[in-house]
């Protein structure tokens, strides 16, 4: 039954994809609708968000093994 169930997932989330390749070819190409630099903030958001997240983590399990070491 899983089997089927992520089969029909799959096929369902391939059908808009086939019909956009046949809609689109290399003339009716999208065009560039965003600056570059928003595309630069986007990415220094998201390496920024990372590394913070990464730091809280370090941090707390930091803060853990300090607080379980003074229980002995």
């Amino acid at each position: 039954m899983s089997k089927f169930l992520s089969a029909v997932a799959l096929f369902l989330m391939s059908g808009p994809l086939f019909a956009a390749m046949k809609e689109m070819d290399a003339a009716n190409a999208p065009s560039e609708t965003v600056s570059v630099v928003w595309v630069i903030v986007f990415v220094a958001l998201f390496i920024v968000s990372c590394v913070g997240f990464f730091a809280y983590i370090w941090l707390k399990d930091g803060k853990s093994e300090q607080a379980g070491s003074d229980k002995y």
